[in-house]
């Protein structure tokens, strides 16, 4: 459409318009339906990568050849890459980065009490999700599978599978758009709550609640063009606001509700979380950080 901008900007721009009526929805239950979208197309990516493993095996031969790669070893996986450690430690932070929904969720909860037991095998399904994607994915390309294991899956792809891939490259698309809308929710829930007082009609408070997601929209629009580095992007927010949400304050939060009617075991397991996170959360970042820029 505009000739001085880029096609990547166009879809990066086009994206965030299309995301905008579902960003909308004011409350749980109507972003419970983008979630079921999104779970499915989930589990179908996974089980693509997983198939693909199964019916074409191991690939990294032929991919570090054609990019002239080949080493002296005879073998393209290795079991320890420690430059790679703080990357894989905030790609994983960031797999997890749901958190902050999770309240919402068990307000809107027709059950409350089989929240524990939600929570509990949506994370067993999501382990067992990265596992059987990582193991798949490093499987069939050793050390030179991308950051995104569907980025090696397509320029691996022939003529016979070029369906399969549009069709994986749109499940990763209903993926980003019920990841994007969920994420975002109590983030403008809690500036909407802010806001709300200081307004009297409902009219007033549904259109700053539009106003206020569509500012957050636009402010993700412009991290996406000009901080082009997936990979990077998610290690950093992996790596220093994830897990300072999801693994350093919920545990500090436990010793500090509870400290006084814990076990010994538990409190031990609570300091562990915090101490062990503040650590992969500052010498990650700080990692990551030296790479990107000495890249």
């Amino acid at each position: 459409l505009i000739p001085s901008i880029s096609m990547t900007s166009h879809m990066i721009i086009v994206a965030h318009t299309l995301i905008i009526p579902t960003a909308l929805l004011r409350t749980p239950r109507h972003l419970s339906y983008l979630s079921v979208v999104g779970t499915v197309a989930t589990i179908a990516v996974v089980l693509a990568v997983v198939l693909t493993c199964l019916i074409d095996g191991d690939k990294y031969e032929e991919i570090a050849i054609s990019k002239g790669r080949v080493n002296d070893r005879g073998h393209y996986h290795d079991l320890w890459i420690s430059a790679g450690l703080p990357l894989a430690l905030g790609l994983v932070g960031f797999t997890f980065s749901g958190h902050a929904v999770v309240p919402s969720i068990y307000c809107s909860m027709k059950k409350p009490q089989d929240f524990e037991k939600m929570v509990s095998t949506t994370f067993l399904v999501v382990v067992g999700c990265c596992i059987l994607t990582a193991v798949s994915g490093y499987y069939m390309f050793g050390n030179e599978v991308e950051d995104q294991v569907t980025l090696s899956l397509k320029a691996t792809a022939g003529a016979k599978t070029e369906l399969a891939m549009k069709m994986l490259t749109w499940l990763m698309i209903l993926t980003a758009f019920s990841k994007f809308t969920l994420a975002m929710y109590p983030l403008s829930r809690g500036l909407e709550e802010i806001v709300a007082p200081h307004l009297s009609k409902d009219t007033a408070i549904d259109i700053t609640s539009a106003a206020v997601k569509i500012i957050l929209i636009a402010l993700a629009l412009l991290v996406a063009i000009f901080v082009p580095s997936f990979s990077f992007l998610c290690s950093i927010v992996g790596l220093f606001s994830v897990i300072i949400v999801a693994v350093i304050f919920p545990a500090a939060a436990h010793l500090k509700l509870f400290g006084a009617r814990l076990s010994i075991f538990e409190k031990i397991v609570d300091w562990l979380m915090v101490i062990g996170g503040s650590v992969v959360a500052i010498i990650g970042t700080i990692a990551t950080m030296r790479s990107d820029i000495g890249e």
